[in-house]
């Protein structure tokens, strides 16, 4: 019992930090800010096509970074639908599929973008804790950024880049009169919007900072671990009081309720949780993890280097997220990328850090994630063919890239 209590104390800083970005999610809404960044965004489009695709994968990837990625594209699918009626009569029917594609590339690739961006990344903690996976201690809300931001980068181009070239070329669109939100959240019918928004970005970048800081610190100064638990919880309780209690330096009404944060809640998401977390110990209890592991060693190429062992891994995952859930699937990948790794005499938390991040990629086929199957759903005359020849193209770019850099950076933020 002491054990357990002593485990998820110094486990309090990570849990927190995950509920941090889901209070964070729903500030982000609940305050129009969503909203406001997307309008900002394509606003500098200039009515540029090309350019237009780009800012799309570029809020998609950003808001992904914090808020869910289904959720993202529910964000952003009535903006898509207005700008598809600014163009050409002619000309809306096939900017229907890269509109589409910019939305559900942009949503996926940011799910890795933040350690809190993806559910995977926390089941990826959890594995990491069962299997007592050396150096899981290191990784951190900040370090994360070190090798995510400059790959999400480069994810991004190259979904510009099959976007942009794949679909063909068009005429600017108009993007006079873009739709704006006409006034405050009705919780906050006093205040202007400007307030309130003011109010949300500073608690974002309260919650920013905070987090960076702890895992700088943290990273520097070895007691400080200790503490990090007790700061932690009393950060949080103060964000909680700035966010429900009052909206800060005002002494007005708060920013949010406790009913808002269950508006959206992703309930199908949660249960599903409950589910994994089982297998994951049955699977570990009778010992089915090692069994996997062997079989998926036999698959390998004989000898093969640390660099063709990430490469098939990322290919097979990101292969295998395209016809079942990216939960389910980073979940059996995780205890066959420890023992695949171990065996090989390579390094665990590499190889499970790219399962993680592998598993946001599928890019081919409508079912393959929440988001791909909203934005396919909703946006009427996307062409199943061209997404699929696309989405391969770049699902083969992904893993290259992946693996890449991966293999490179992630010894030297982790080794």
């Amino acid at each position: 019992m002491n054990d357990a209590f002593l485990y998820l104390w110094s486990r309090l800083p990570l849990l927190l930090m995950f509920i941090n970005g889901y209070l964070i999610y729903r500030l982000l809404v609940v305050t129009g800010l969503t909203e406001r960044f997307v309008a900002a965004a394509l606003g500098r489009s200039g009515g540029n096509p090309r350019r237009l695709f780009l800012y799309i994968i570029l809020s998609a990837t950003l808001l992904s970074f914090f808020i869910p990625n289904a959720v993202t594209v529910l964000t952003l699918l009535p903006v898509l639908k207005d700008i598809k009626e600014r163009f050409h009569p002619g000309l809306r029917d096939r900017v229907v599929t890269p509109l589409t594609l910019s939305v559900i590339y942009g949503a996926n690739i940011g799910g890795m973008g933040s350690i809190v961006g993806s559910p995977a990344n926390l089941l990826l903690i959890g594995a990491m804790d069962l299997y007592q996976v050396p150096g899981r201690q290191l990784i951190g809300f900040f370090n994360w950024f070190l090798w995510s931001i400059p790959l999400v980068t480069l994810l991004v181009l190259l979904a510009w880049g099959v976007v942009a070239v794949g679909c063909g070329s068009f005429e600017r669109f108009d993007v006079k009169n873009r739709p704006r939100t006409a006034g405050p959240p009705p919780q906050h019918p006093w205040r202007t919007l400007y307030g309130v928004r003011r109010s949300g970005a500073l608690l974002f970048l309260i919650f920013i900072v905070f987090w960076t800081v702890e895992a700088v610190i943290k990273g520097v100064w070895s007691s400080f671990a200790a503490w990090t638990p007790l700061v932690c919880l009393v950060y949080f309780a103060a964000f909680c009081r700035l966010v429900f209690w009052e909206i800060p330096f005002s002494g007005e009404a708060p920013l949010m309720r406790p009913g808002d944060l269950f508006e959206d809640f992703p309930r199908r998401g949660i249960l599903l949780l409950i589910p994994v977390a089982i297998l994951v110990l049955v699977v570990r209890f009778l010992d089915l993890d090692m069994t996997l592991s062997a079989f998926y060693g036999k698959l390998l190429p004989e000898k093969a280097s640390a660099f063709t062992v990430m490469l098939f891994t990322v290919g097979i995952v990101i292969l295998m997220t395209e016809a079942l859930s990216n939960t389910l699937v980073s979940t059996a990948f995780f205890p066959i990328a420890y023992f695949t790794a171990v065996k090989t005499g390579f390094s665990p938390i590499e190889l499970m850090i790219a399962v993680s991040a592998a598993s946001t990629c599928a890019f081919m086929t409508p079912i393959a994630t929440p988001c791909n199957a909203f934005a396919f759903g909703e946006m009427k005359g996307t062409s199943l063919v061209r997404m699929m020849s696309l989405g391969l193209l770049l699902n083969m770019g992904t893993t290259v890239c992946i693996a890449v850099w991966m293999h490179w950076m992630l010894p030297r933020v982790y080794g």
